[in-house]
Protein backbone atom coordinates (compact mmCIF):
# COMPACT_ATOMS: atom_id res chain seq x y z
CA UNK A 1 0.00 0.00 0.00
CA UNK A 2 1.89 3.53 -1.18
CA UNK A 3 1.52 6.00 1.57
CA UNK A 4 0.29 9.40 0.35
CA UNK A 5 3.66 11.40 0.47
CA UNK A 6 2.87 15.31 1.68
CA UNK A 7 5.40 17.58 -0.40
CA UNK A 8 5.99 19.54 2.50
CA UNK A 9 7.66 16.82 4.33
CA UNK A 10 11.76 16.56 4.33
CA UNK A 11 14.26 18.88 2.76
CA UNK A 12 13.06 21.33 0.25
CA UNK A 13 14.60 20.46 -3.07
CA UNK A 14 14.33 23.41 -5.64
CA UNK A 15 16.06 26.55 -6.01
CA UNK A 16 15.56 28.87 -3.27
CA UNK A 17 15.66 32.97 -3.99
CA UNK A 18 18.79 34.48 -3.22
CA UNK A 19 17.67 35.53 0.85
CA UNK A 20 14.73 32.31 1.14
CA UNK A 21 16.74 30.76 3.83
CA UNK A 22 17.33 33.91 5.81
CA UNK A 23 14.04 35.02 5.80
CA UNK A 24 12.46 31.14 6.63
CA UNK A 25 14.77 32.07 10.01
CA UNK A 26 13.64 35.41 10.20
CA UNK A 27 9.92 33.90 10.22
CA UNK A 28 10.33 32.24 13.98
CA UNK A 29 11.52 35.78 15.13
CA UNK A 30 8.81 37.98 16.63
CA UNK A 31 6.93 39.63 13.75
CA UNK A 32 10.24 39.49 11.36
CA UNK A 33 7.55 36.98 9.26
CA UNK A 34 6.64 40.18 7.81
CA UNK A 35 10.00 40.36 5.75
CA UNK A 36 9.74 36.77 4.06
CA UNK A 37 5.56 38.09 3.58
CA UNK A 38 5.92 40.85 1.99
CA UNK A 39 9.53 41.06 0.17
CA UNK A 40 10.13 39.93 -3.04
CA UNK A 41 10.77 37.28 -4.74
CA UNK A 42 10.97 35.35 -1.29
CA UNK A 43 6.95 35.84 -0.89
CA UNK A 44 6.09 33.43 -3.51
CA UNK A 45 8.53 30.43 -2.68
CA UNK A 46 6.54 27.56 -1.15
CA UNK A 47 9.12 26.92 1.71
CA UNK A 48 9.13 30.57 2.86
CA UNK A 49 5.71 30.66 2.99
CA UNK A 50 5.78 27.45 4.73
CA UNK A 51 7.78 29.09 7.83
CA UNK A 52 6.32 31.98 7.55
CA UNK A 53 3.09 30.65 8.50
CA UNK A 54 4.47 28.53 10.92
CA UNK A 55 5.83 32.45 12.50
CA UNK A 56 2.29 33.63 12.31
CA UNK A 57 1.32 30.54 14.58
CA UNK A 58 3.97 30.86 16.63
CA UNK A 59 3.23 34.61 17.35
CA UNK A 60 -0.40 33.45 17.68
CA UNK A 61 0.61 30.47 20.55
CA UNK A 62 3.35 33.05 22.26
CA UNK A 63 0.47 35.70 22.78
CA UNK A 64 -2.22 33.22 24.07
CA UNK A 65 1.03 31.61 26.55
CA UNK A 66 1.09 35.35 27.67
CA UNK A 67 -2.30 35.68 28.54
CA UNK A 68 -2.67 32.20 30.20
CA UNK A 69 0.52 32.45 31.77
CA UNK A 70 -0.34 36.02 33.35
CA UNK A 71 -3.77 34.29 34.99
CA UNK A 72 -1.95 31.39 35.80
CA UNK A 73 0.93 33.08 36.91
CA UNK A 74 -1.77 34.53 40.40
CA UNK A 75 -1.60 30.53 41.43
CA UNK A 76 1.13 30.70 43.76
CA UNK A 77 3.94 27.95 42.67
CA UNK A 78 1.93 25.63 40.97
CA UNK A 79 0.68 28.79 38.23
CA UNK A 80 4.43 30.03 37.48
CA UNK A 81 5.58 25.89 36.74
CA UNK A 82 2.36 25.91 34.48
CA UNK A 83 4.05 29.48 33.26
CA UNK A 84 7.32 28.55 32.81
CA UNK A 85 6.21 25.39 30.83
CA UNK A 86 3.99 27.24 28.17
CA UNK A 87 6.84 29.50 27.65
CA UNK A 88 9.50 26.75 27.61
CA UNK A 89 6.81 25.04 24.82
CA UNK A 90 6.65 28.10 22.51
CA UNK A 91 10.85 28.32 22.77
CA UNK A 92 10.89 24.77 21.83
CA UNK A 93 9.28 25.33 18.95
CA UNK A 94 10.84 28.45 17.82
CA UNK A 95 14.40 26.40 18.10
CA UNK A 96 12.87 23.38 16.03
CA UNK A 97 11.78 25.40 13.35
CA UNK A 98 15.02 27.94 13.15
CA UNK A 99 17.07 24.84 13.08
CA UNK A 100 14.38 23.41 10.45
CA UNK A 101 14.87 26.46 8.08
CA UNK A 102 18.53 26.56 8.39
CA UNK A 103 18.66 22.80 7.60
CA UNK A 104 16.57 23.64 3.88
CA UNK A 105 13.86 21.59 5.60
CA UNK A 106 9.95 22.09 5.71
CA UNK A 107 8.51 21.92 9.41
CA UNK A 108 5.10 21.93 11.04
CA UNK A 109 4.16 22.96 14.16
CA UNK A 110 3.69 19.77 16.15
CA UNK A 111 -0.30 19.50 17.00
CA UNK A 112 -1.65 22.39 14.68
CA UNK A 113 0.68 23.24 12.23
CA UNK A 114 -1.09 21.01 9.53
CA UNK A 115 -4.63 21.98 10.43
CA UNK A 116 -4.12 25.85 10.58
CA UNK A 117 -2.99 27.78 7.01
CA UNK A 118 -2.92 31.50 7.31
CA UNK A 119 -0.08 31.49 4.47
CA UNK A 120 -1.16 29.63 1.52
Amino acid sequence: MAENQNPQQGPYTEQLPANAKLFSIFAYIGVFWLLGLLISPEKTSPFVRNHVNNGILLLIMEGIAGVVGALLGLIPYVGWIFEVGLWGCCVAVMVMGIVAAAKTKYFSIPVIGDKIKIVK
